[in-house]
């Protein structure tokens, strides 16, 4: 979980860093921030300020952070006012307060993070929803994916760099014996290319290098 901690009093914010961080909630990492504008977070999960609403709202209007992915970020304010009297979209938590109560606030935050990153696999501009079978392309054309091409393209995914090979697929996908002979790997490959080709728009994705397959990072948009 990426979490930043947007306030004035950066001694105040370092601190709450260093004693969240002792609650290890998950591999993500924690910054502080002072500058309203926080840049280059394209990746945050969790908003946590002392700013009051009015200089909170300023923040969010002066962001560089796009809106879309605005929206999905939790956003916890550390307040003195009322709730009733501020604004709904945001979780509040009343000063003074103490650490604890923070963490379980964001343990259930986490939660439901954790789930839905195991649900979906990032391969730069490419996503794939495993439990809707659905490969994304820049977040715009999609295609849905058979059990079978699910599983596939979920073979490609976890062989990495190393590439997998058919027969490897056949036992995996299919529990067959890699020996017997059967066109059904090409069939559902054939049918899985076509469909990225299509529906991405996206040509040789899938290769075969001497009888092992990869897919073509050069088409994902990854940094190296």
């Amino acid at each position: 979980m990426n979490l930043a901690i947007i306030t004035s009093n950066m001694l105040f914010g370092e601190s709450l860093k260093t004693l969240l961080e002792n609650y290890k909630l998950g591999n993500g990492r924690s910054i502080v921030v002072k500058d309203i504008t926080l840049e280059n977070v394209e990746d945050l999960d969790v908003l946590v300020s002392d700013y009051d609403s009015t200089k909170f709202k300023e923040f969010l209007s002066n962001t560089k952070i796009k809106k879309n992915k605005l929206k999905e970020i939790e956003k916890i304010l550390i307040t003195q006012k009322r709730f009733e009297l501020l604004p709904k979209g945001n979780i509040y938590l009343k000063r003074p307060f103490r650490i604890v109560e923070l963490v379980e606030v964001l343990q259930p935050i986490f939660e439901r993070i954790k789930s839905k990153r195991e649900n979906k696999k990032i391969l730069g501009y490419i996503s794939f929803i495993i439990s809707d079978r659905k490969l994304i392309y820049k977040d715009k054309q999609a295609v849905l994916l058979t059990e079978k091409e699910s599983d596939i393209f979920i073979s490609l995914l976890n062989s990495e760099d190393g590439g997998i090979t058919k027969e490897e697929v056949m036992s995996k996908v299919w529990m067959l014996n890699p020996n017997i002979e059967t066109h059904t790997f090409e069939t559902h490959l054939y049918r899985l290319r076509k469909k990225i080709k299509e529906g991405l728009v996206l040509n040789d994705f899938i290769i075969n290098k001497e009888g092992r397959f990869y897919l073509n990072h050069e088409l994902t948009g990854e940094k190296n």
